[in-house]
């Protein structure tokens, strides 16, 4: 496991939904600027034992951002979901969701996770297995997350994003 700095974009406004069905959530308008060699904190997952089945997620690209940059969505923890921006965020991949290749980042498009680059998400997804990144258990410490992983060699001048999941909180918990 690593960790590298966050800039926290979640929005905990879109994080309850009285249906059990599937519905969105998206996060906070993220700038690329901010977050080059960072990552930006998307969504935590605090409520403990509560199960979150992930069927879609998208990255849209509001403004283009600046060419060469790279985004990847991972999945990793929090130390607690009192994060702030400067926290850490611990990660084995940073591409558990989405990886760079799949994501056009110099046109306002919406993009998602392609067959054949990579996603451990759409893989387990495909085969049907209930395990991380497809699946995930909310605690309250080491608490699960999402975010967006933006780098590029040079620097980054401008571009905003938002992710977008399609969730399921599984009845019960």
């Amino acid at each position: 496991m690593s960790t590298i700095a966050c800039v926290d974009y979640r929005r905990t406004d879109l994080r309850t939904n009285v249906l059990e069905s599937p519905f969105w959530i998206t996060s906070g308008l993220a700038s690329a600027v901010t977050c080059d060699d960072k990552v930006a904190l998307l969504f935590s997952f605090p409520k403990v034992k509560q199960l979150i089945l992930i069927h879609e997620v998208a990255v849209q690209v509001v403004e283009a951002l600046t060419a060469s940059t790279t985004i990847d969505i991972g999945t990793g923890t929090i130390a607690t979901d009192a994060a702030v921006t400067g926290d850490n965020v611990t990660y084995s991949a940073l591409d558990g969701f989405i990886t760079n290749a799949d994501i056009a980042v110099t046109a306002n498009t919406i993009n998602g996770a392609l067959v054949g680059t990579g996603s451990t998400w759409l893989t387990l997804k495909a085969s049907r297995a209930y395990t991380t990144p497809r699946f995930l258990v909310g605690v309250a410490t080491a608490v699960p997350c999402v975010f967006a992983a933006v780098a590029r060699t040079g620097v980054i001048a401008a571009g905003t994003f938002k992710v977008h999941m399609l969730i399921t909180i599984v009845p019960g918990t």
